[in-house]
């Protein structure tokens, strides 16, 4: 199956106008077999990847809050099918989007990769960024 490598989580705070510049960036690598698959069946959609921000959480519950989806999906293959793919998902956000609890907000990325045909999925967390929002 294949992985997500080099997850990273950045997030740009402009205080004065209260908004929040959030990218993370990726690189989805893939089995020899599926890119074999991938140049054959080029037109298929074969894998899906999106990507989430979410509130990590070390209080009783230990559950973790959904903070937001990107828009954006990247579905593979693309135009020109390789081994490895570097991707980004940027957003620009309102502040309150990350404010996830009083005090300083602890927020990650969480790329979820899913094939398409076995659905199979593959998540990877980016690090976590520490900032009051």
């Amino acid at each position: 199956m294949a992985t997500i490598t080099n997850a990273s989580l950045s997030l740009a705070h402009d205080t004065t106008k209260k908004i929040v510049n959030s990218v993370v960036r990726c690189t989805v690598n893939f089995t020899a077999l599926e890119l074999c698959q991938m140049k054959s069946c080029k037109d298929a959609r074969l894998f899906k990847l999106k990507c989430q921000l979410w509130g990590e959480d070390s209080g009783l519950t230990g559950a973790d809050d959904f903070l937001f989806t990107y828009q954006t999906v990247f579905f593979f293959p693309d135009a020109t099918p390789t081994g490895s793919e570097s991707r980004t998902f940027e957003v620009l956000l309102g502040e309150g989007v990350l404010d996830e609890d009083w005090g300083q907000d602890e927020v990650y990325g969480k790329l979820i990769l899913t094939n398409l045909f076995s659905l199979v999925q593959v998540t990877k967390k980016t690090n976590v960024v520490h900032h009051s929002f």
